[in-house]
């Protein structure tokens, strides 16, 4: 269910598989950030709805069925009507590796749950202001840094 708009709000997409988690949100970014909500309860639907309502940003869980969160963001940044929506990925997989998959895969910011509303808007709010330079430099950043991490019995530099 798709809560009411909020004229002139920003619109924000939450794609988690956790109704409860999806309802709290709802309300809380409807009453505290006065967004207006789209939800997704899966991947695949969190892709179409993204496509069809082209949101002012998405806010992505990563473990999901069918289609998961990484690979929705992935989905998204490859996708040229998807590819400027600021991507924001909430998910409870808080080592550096994980944070660096989807940092990598084109996600705008990336928080831990459990994440406050506040953290969560504030959150919204940064990946919006990025501009699509902005994005696309600091996708180039990730790109050069992996490139130099150094993989057991491979060279420096991916080599």
């Amino acid at each position: 269910m798709n809560a009411p708009e909020t004229p002139g709000a920003p619109t924000v997409l939450l794609v988690d598989d956790n109704p409860d988690l999806l309802d709290m949100l709802t309300l809380a970014l409807r009453t505290m950030g006065g967004f207006t909500i789209i939800r997704a309860c899966d991947g695949v639907s969190g892709l179409e709805q993204a496509i069809i309502t082209q949101p002012d940003c998405a806010v992505i869980d990563v473990l999901m069925p069918g289609l998961s969160g990484v690979q929705l963001v992935r989905a998204l940044r490859g996708d040229p009507v998807t590819a400027d929506i600021p991507l924001i990925i909430l998910t409870a997989m808080a080592q550096e590796k994980d944070l660096f998959t989807g940092m990598a895969a084109g996600a705008d910011q990336y928080l831990t749950k459990p994440a406050t509303p506040q953290a969560i808007i504030v959150a919204i709010h940064q990946a919006i202001a990025l501009t699509r330079a902005e994005r696309r430099r600091r996708l180039q950043q990730l790109a050069e840094t992996s490139a130099d991490i150094s993989i057991p019995g491979k060279p420096v530099g991916g080599v």
